[in-house]
């Protein structure tokens, strides 16, 4: 039998993954200054939510890591519509 050859799969799905969270720095800077100047305090917390998601990709969180990351997103942006009808 010969060795299941695993090419170049893990290290491509690694960099997207790092890829995923350095494009989740950009929303979690502009939620950080929308509370700096607003003071609203759902901005607050969608970037705690997005840098958590950040950390989890980061420290390479294996469990779920599709599913946790999705709803992170997916409630920062609810959050975010919620302080924009809001105003």
């Amino acid at each position: 039998m010969s060795d299941r050859d695993p090419g170049l799969q893990p290290e491509r799905t690694a960099l997207s993954w790092r890829r995923t969270a350095w494009s989740m720095l950009i929303p979690t800077i502009l939620c950080l200054r929308g509370w700096f100047h607003s003071g609203e305090w759902l901005y607050l917390v969608c970037a705690g939510l997005l840098l958590t998601g950040i950390l989890a990709t980061l420290f390479n969180q294996r469990s779920s890591k599709h599913a946790t990351l999705a709803l992170i997103v997916i409630v920062s942006a609810a959050m975010l519509m919620v302080v924009t009808v809001k105003k």
